[in-house]
């Protein structure tokens, strides 16, 4: 368990994009005692100065736990850039939990009422900030290099993060933009892969190439976590299997127990309910992005619908990664 006073009331959920790092992220924002804080860096990065100047500071060789209550104080406030639902009743002004839903997609429309979100939705004590982001592995080993906030990395089958990545392109969904870096990803942070696959990479199909971007994140993320007693690695297909069990020890991982109405929401998020949807504030999200289904048969979704050569293809890149060879051998990832 880790201590307020080394980690800054701080917390952090890493993972793959289509890792299942939502629903996870959604479960731990389900805490009374939590703000969660949806992909600042990512999000932000190019509008907000103050989030650039907060990356800069993450990256630099000078970055320390002294930095961190910058970033607290960074988080801390809600913005509607930063949220996502669904939402949950928390400690806020004049007790307004239930109008967050409807506040919220004007909020991102209008900025005198992005103004009122912040005001009556920013937390009135100091709770536990924990923010969720996606790729972004040179963030995670600072984190963990550097200071002493805990860590949660979600890794889910290979094959699983392929296809739905590309669902999501096919659907313009999801981004397509760092394939253009694959070649200068691999000479830097795999000269391996690169010498087996650099001069071929235009020949790979589209599952091949994002094959080798699960190895670069995946390989790095795990082995910083691994070597880190503040990092936790939490597989996608346990989470689903062993939800209550998981989701308790990623709270304790993060210095809390699991709450009642986290336990609540679990439930609740296991089904693919437009009713929960709604009250959680679902309202105009892309089925695509949901967190309410069941997560048994999303788990294994792609086994049916995954074409047989493409599955081949990924799991030729994939077969000689330690990472999936170690999970695979625990009997996970059958």
């Amino acid at each position: 368990m880790n201590s307020e006073k080394n980690n800054c009331n701080l917390g952090a959920l890493f993972g793959k994009g289509r890792s299942g790092t939502t629903w996870l992220g959604s479960i731990i924002s389900s805490h009374p005692d939590i703000a969660y804080r949806f992909e600042p860096f990512h999000r932000l990065q190019k509008t907000n100065p103050q989030v650039k100047e907060i990356l800069e500071i993450i990256h630099s060789d000078g970055f320390s736990a002294t930095d961190l209550p910058l970033v607290y104080r960074m988080l801390l406030p809600a913005t509607p850039d930063l949220e996502k639902p669904p939402f949950f009743p928390k400690n806020y002004r004049m007790g307004l939990s239930l109008g967050k839903s409807f506040a919220w997609p004007l909020a991102r429309q209008n900025s005198l009422v992005s103004h009122l979100f912040h005001f009556f939705y920013t937390p009135i004590d100091c709770p536990m900030v924990i923010f969720k982001e996606v790729e972004m592995v040179d963030i995670l080993c600072q984190l963990l290099g550097k200071t002493e906030i805990p860590i949660v990395y979600l890794v889910r089958h290979p094959c699983a993060v392929v296809w739905s990545i590309l669902r999501g392109q096919k659907a313009s969904l999801m981004p397509e933009g760092r394939r253009k870096f694959l070649h200068n990803m691999l000479v830097k942070y795999n000269p391996s892969l690169a010498a087996e696959y650099g001069e071929k990479l235009e020949d790979l199909t589209l599952c091949e190439q994002e094959a080798l971007m699960w190895r670069i994140d995946v390989e790095r993320a795990v082995s910083a976590c691994q070597s880190n007693y503040n990092g936790l690695l939490v597989v996608y297909e346990e989470l689903t299997q062993n939800t209550l069990e998981i989701s308790s020890k990623v709270f304790h991982h993060l210095g809390l127990e699991i709450a009642k109405e986290s336990l609540k929401f679990i439930e609740e998020s296991m089904r693919a309910s437009p009713i929960s949807r709604l009250k959680r504030g679902e309202v105009g999200i892309n089925p695509y992005f949901t967190v309410f289904r069941d997560s048994q048969v999303a788990q294994s979704r792609w086994k049916n619908d995954m074409q047989k050569e493409d599955i081949t293809g990924v799991m030729e890149i994939v077969k000689d990664s330690n990472v999936f060879t170690m999970i695979a051998d625990q009997g996970l990832w059958n």
